[in-house]
């Protein structure tokens, strides 16, 4: 510790190099123009103390069990179990990708994925120049491939004047850079969020992208850190925008996508006893805002303008009603038909690996054209909307074969839901612009129309289809309806997220002025204000930028939480599961119609 404190505008660097019984300093005013240009005057930070790299081991070793398709449990249709293999046997994998949506069945799968890690912390708060030292030195510590300089001990011998780190928006759990380096391969750069302890399991997750990595799903994990990780970053990849997931063939291969993900990654065993991800976290948030909001929440004022309800226990019994209301046939009839589910596919999650070659000038082939068992006499479609529901049902095989080009990522909210929970959340999605002004404002118009959804129902269901027996459009009713009974839990479950991300619940920050480095040593604040985030301006010289659009810093939690609790009023009154004084001010509401 230093015998003396800095002045309110400085601040100390002391990284305490092994070898030297006397540790260096160095102060810098924390003007914007000098935090651009101090790296060209403070000494090398080489030879302090680096992290030690370690190996965390993920155990994906359970067992494996594979329900029932909803719509197989609602009729009644029971499938054959497929032969399990002998525990050990080489044939476990291959036979994972064989069984199908429906097949009933429990093994064991075995496999441990190993993760480079080290026990430190990176501050984004931190000033550029320290922000860029820190991430050199932690991909150097956890020997990330073809950055890794062999012979450097944890402190990277890369030039730092080179890096460039790019501050990608649309971003409102965690803060993600773009890590750039002449030569290197991009990195993606994911700095957990404020107030997240309570809201996302890392250590599910980790488990979740190891099962996803033996299948090839979402990026390369490349290492971790206390308080975020290191990806592959795709480049050339394209993100769609608000409109893109209207466009109708766009809709279509979403769909298709969906579909494989809910088919093709088996629960485990816990996953599916637990019951539905999104009501485990719904209920443990719940108490938590009770645990750390117990004065928030007996303002009635506060539930009343951020909850839109009376009081707190009449909103809670509201809730666990609606609850009761979905299990009505029992939590074991509700475990059975879980899938995996992604749970956050708004537009920013999904990507085009390439562009997507127009059908416009080809001669359409159709692949193994849906028999006649599986396709539609009626359609839902209104008679007038001049729909073809042969080219929904049979896309021509150069359509299909483009599909593996959309790629999701981000699974931080992925685990076992009802497929009708993540399509009814997918549609949600469709409300929002998170590239506007108001990026936190629910445009109720732009949720999609009968025709969308029935569109987008349509190829989900046909797609990788086992419940040939029955019309199709009986199967797609039941995910049309079953949509309208769910759509009001994800935005229950965005509503209390959006009131723990706020810090709402909080008490008041308490400056901690002393910061660990990765490298060993410490950082050293005396400023009473907040350290300023280095991507923050525009200045010219610097080696960062900034994508226009939303982000954790300056994303209005309690709005979008308020907006998203209107609706689930509007569904559950409309359901008759909420009584009408229980809930004040609802202005706006879904259509709430079912088939």
């Amino acid at each position: 510790m230093p015998e003396h404190r800095l002045s309110r505008s400085e601040v100390r660097l002391n990284p305490f190099s092994i070898g030297n019984p006397h540790p260096y300093s160095h102060s810098r005013t924390r003007s914007r123009s000098h935090s651009r240009s101090s790296s060209k005057t403070r000494p090398s930070l080489t030879g302090p103390r680096p992290s030690q790299r370690l190996i965390r081991t993920i155990s994906v070793d359970s067992d494996v069990s594979v329900g029932e398709d909803e719509f197989a449990l609602e009729t009644g249709e029971s499938q054959v179990p497929p032969e399990v293999p002998e525990e050990g046997s080489t044939d476990i994998v291959d036979g994972l990708e064989g069984l199908k949506l429906g097949e009933k069945s429990s093994y064991r799968e075995s496999e441990n994925v190993e993760v480079p890690y080290v026990s430190t912390v990176l501050d984004n708060s931190l000033p550029l120049d320290y922000l860029q030292d820190d991430v050199l030195n932690t991909i150097q510590t956890l020997r990330i491939p073809k950055w890794y300089v062999k012979g450097s001990m944890g402190v990277s011998p890369l030039d730092r004047k080179k890096i460039k780190m790019t501050k990608i928006t649309g971003a409102m759990t965690n803060v993600i850079y773009k890590v750039e380096y002449p030569g290197h391969p991009s990195l993606l750069l994911r700095v957990y969020g404020r107030n997240i302890d309570t809201i996302i399991d890392r250590e599910y997750e980790l488990q979740v992208l190891a099962r996803l990595s033996r299948r090839n799903i979402g990026p390369s994990l490349y290492g971790c850190f206390q308080n975020g990780r290191f990806e592959q970053f795709l480049e050339n990849a394209s993100t769609l925008g608000k409109d893109d997931i209207r466009d109708w063939k766009t809709s279509q291969r979403i769909a298709r996508r969906m579909k494989e993900l809910h088919t093709g990654v088996p629960l485990m065993k816990s996953e599916r006893e637990q019951g539905p991800a999104c009501w485990i976290k719904i209920e443990k948030w719940l108490d938590t805002i009770e645990q750390k909001g117990e004065q928030w929440i007996n303002d009635v004022s506060n539930v009343q303008r951020w909850l839109m309800c009376r009081d707190w226990p009449t909103f809670k019994r509201t809730v666990l009603r609606y609850r009761d209301w979905l299990y009505s046939r029992g939590l074991p009839y509700v475990r059975q038909g879980l899938v995996f589910c992604h749970n956050d596919t708004q537009y920013g999650n999904l990507l085009l690996s390439s562009p997507v070659i127009p059908l416009d000038n080809v001669d359409p082939v159709i692949s193994n054209p849906k028999s006649a068992s599986s396709s539609s006499t009626t359609s839902l479609f209104p008679q007038d909307s001049n729909v073809s529901l042969e080219q929904i049902l049979n896309p021509p095989i150069q359509e299909q074969s483009q599909d593996s080009k959309l790629v999701v990522i981000d699974f931080e909210y992925a685990g076992a839901n009802p497929a009708a929970y993540d399509l009814a959340n997918h549609f949600s999605e469709w409300m929002y612009d998170y590239n506007s002004s108001q990026p936190d404002k629910c445009f109720t118009s732009q949720f999609p129309t009968r025709e969308q959804m029935l569109n987008f129902l349509y190829s989900y269901v046909s797609h990788l289809r086992n419940n040939t027996a029955a019309p199709i459009d009986e199967e797609v009713k039941f995910y049309y309806n079953s949509i309208i009974k769910w759509r009001a839990t994800p935005q229950l479950f965005w509503s209390l997220w959006g009131i723990l991300q706020s810090g709402k619940l909080d008490a008041p920050a308490q400056l901690n002025d002393e910061k660990e480095r990765p490298s060993g040593g410490k950082y050293i604040f005396t400023e009473m204000d907040e350290a300023s985030d280095a991507l923050e301006t525009s200045d010219s010289t610097s080696d960062s930028s900034s994508e226009k659009g939303v982000d954790v810093d300056s994303f209005n939690y309690v709005s979008y939480s308020r907006h998203k609790i209107e609706l689930f009023w509007g569904d559950l009154l409309q359901l008759g599961v909420a009584e009408k004084d229980a809930c004040v001010g609802i202005k706006e509401q879904l259509d709430a119609n079912q088939l």
